[in-house]
């Protein structure tokens, strides 16, 4: 944690459930109120980077980023400052995931003879 020398930040999202709710307060771990959201989906080169542009392009400051790749599955999570950004965010999110998804045929891969 910034500023705290010897704390640190372990975050466990996302927790849904009454098992699994429970299963993190006998560990020790409280509920905060931090928007964020959890962002699934297929991987492809330059998603993050895509997602994250299109966040800042449209004047949305993130808190944090989180992001990995496992078995070509991409997920990550975004951490705002407000529910308000974290509401915008979700729009510009789902533009900027499908227009990925739909490539130019010049970057298409092509065999040649």
């Amino acid at each position: 944690i910034p500023g705290q020398a010897g704390h640190g930040a372990v975050e466990l999202f996302p927790v849904s459930g009454k098992r699994a709710t429970a299963a993190a307060e006998r560990g020790g771990f409280s509920a905060s109120s931090i928007p964020a959201l959890l962002v699934e989906g297929d991987d492809s080169p330059g998603l993050g980077s895509r997602l994250s542009r299109a966040i800042a392009e449209t004047g949305i400051n993130l808190d944090f980023v989180v992001a990995q790749v496992v078995a070509r599955r991409y997920s990550a999570v975004f951490g705002f400052g407000d529910e308000e950004s974290a509401r915008r965010a979700v729009a510009v999110i789902k533009k900027a995931a499908s227009a990925g998804a739909r490539r130019p045929a010049a970057a298409r891969s092509r065999k040649r003879r």
